[in-house]
């Protein structure tokens, strides 16, 4: 793993540093009749070649909140020159299956990871989309450089 100032002229290695994001979402659909969604976030990460979306990770679920300040962090390595495009998808999840499909989609953001990084104080929200002729709600994702790669 380089780190910045790390370049090795001979291999072409891109500068690179690890970043994690923290993520947040603000008034989520409720897809629960009697309670509030239990929301889980699901990271993926475009591959630059084939272009195909891949699950990169998940954070915890967090029961019965249109609000969830998810605790799980997502640590990626962050290579400058390179696009790095994500997608967020939320989840309401209402059983213990792993199997996404299972459970009511709250909606989705893409970004890339540049754009978080450079946005003020690292910080970005988006609006939520994926359900036709709904408001899906707000993600909010912080980018915070680990202080190991400096």
């Amino acid at each position: 793993m380089a780190c910045i100032g790390d370049a090795d002229p001979f291999t072409a290695a891109i500068p690179a540093t690890k970043v994690e994001l923290t993520v947040s979402c603000r008034n989520l659909l409720d897809r629960d009749t009697f309670s509030k969604s239990d929301p889980i976030c699901v990271l993926y990460t475009q591959g630059i070649a084939n272009r195909e979306w891949r699950e990169f990770g998940r954070t915890e679920v967090i029961d019965n909140t249109l609000n969830p300040d998810f605790v799980r962090k997502f640590i990626l390595d962050y290579f400058f020159e390179e696009r790095q495009n994500l997608r967020f998808d939320l989840y309401d999840l209402d059983c213990k299956s792993d199997n996404l499909s299972k459970h009511d989609f709250l909606g989705q953001a893409f970004c890339t990871l540049g754009e978080i990084v450079g946005s003020l104080g690292s910080r970005m929200e988006k609006l939520l989309i994926g359900i036709p002729g709904k408001k899906c709600g707000t993600f909010i994702v912080r980018a915070e450089e680990l202080s190991n790669c400096r």
